[in-house]
């Protein structure tokens, strides 16, 4: 969070914000990890980092049990960016929470 507050154009940016979410989950914050995948997708939805953030924001959905937000979540991944890994993810975790 610091970094990216400190340098907030920085090209990293979006890897801090990824990094920052795994962090967070693996502390067991899920909320938290959740926002923090927002805030990297929502300031760069262009950026690199961007399928992975949005796929990791619709996971972290799921987790807390917004199950119909995480499904629209993961379901704009593979039309926004087809054919990355982060659109077969969302499929499969779409598969897994029962997404129609």
């Amino acid at each position: 969070a610091g970094f990216r507050n400190d340098y907030p154009g920085s090209p990293l940016a979006g890897q801090a914000g990824l990094l920052r979410g795994r962090a967070l989950e693996a502390d067991g914050r899920q909320s938290a990890a959740a926002r923090a995948y927002l805030d990297t997708f929502s300031t760069a939805p262009e950026a690199q980092e961007a399928p992975e953030a949005l796929f990791l924001l619709g996971r972290a959905l799921g987790r807390l049990g917004q199950t119909d937000e995480a499904c629209v979540t993961l379901g704009q991944v593979a039309p926004r960016y087809p054919g990355t890994g982060a659109a077969s993810e969302a499929a499969a975790e779409m598969a897994r929470l029962g997404c129609s």
